[in-house]
């Protein structure tokens, strides 16, 4: 009979993830993995495999957190007016740098530029996470009196340069932009897009 799993693997993942956002993968060392999760060596290779299929959960277990919390606002039927909610979104960025001090990025953009290009399953699973956004974005826009009347394809089209920007604006917190310069390129590229 197996032995039951000794650690909460929820617990676990968070703190696995918050190595890698900090560190990259290649500067995640299984050490710092092992200490932050608090876990022995063989737990981490029974419960994973190795310290890619670590990296792999954490990523799933981003999606589960915060992508599904960002995809949550953008669908959320409580704030009327989609643009409102792509707003928030946005705004969301500079407030975690200026209130919080984070400047970590996104752990899905960090992971697209540090291992998708290597590592076809990692990829598979970042453009389905993206898709999920785009998603969201979508039905945002449906919500919005300035978009609900465009053609599906305009929709995606539209939906896709958000998500682009929405990164781009993450990868700015992550490059040291003060938030008061975040703010200032979300209020430009909302302008453009004429969601703001």
């Amino acid at each position: 009979m197996a032995r039951p799993r000794e650690f909460d693997l929820d617990v676990a993942l968070e703190q696995a993830m918050d190595v890698f956002w900090e560190k990259g993968f290649e500067g995640a060392g299984l050490n710092d993995l092992l200490g932050a999760m608090q876990i022995a060596r063989g737990s981490l290779y029974k419960a994973f495999g190795d310290k890619r299929g670590l990296f792999i959960e954490a990523l799933k277990y981003y999606d589960k957190t915060c992508i599904t919390a960002s995809v949550e606002l953008l669908r959320n039927d409580a704030i009327p007016d989609g643009t409102v909610r792509i707003v928030r979104l946005m705004e969301n960025i500079s407030l975690a740098v200026e209130v919080h001090g984070d400047r970590r990025g996104c752990f899905l953009c960090n992971s697209v530029v540090d291992q998708a290009p290597h590592d076809k399953e990692i990829e598979v699973e970042c453009q389905r996470m993206m898709g999920r956004m785009e998603r969201g974005f979508v039905v945002a826009l449906k919500a919005s009196t300035n978009f609900k009347h465009l053609s599906s394809n305009k929709l995606i089209e539209n939906a896709r340069n958000l998500n682009v920007t929405y990164n781009g604006l993450r990868v700015m917190a992550k490059a040291g932009y003060l938030a008061s310069e975040i703010r200032k390129a979300i209020h430009t590229a909302l302008q453009e897009a004429k969601v703001a």
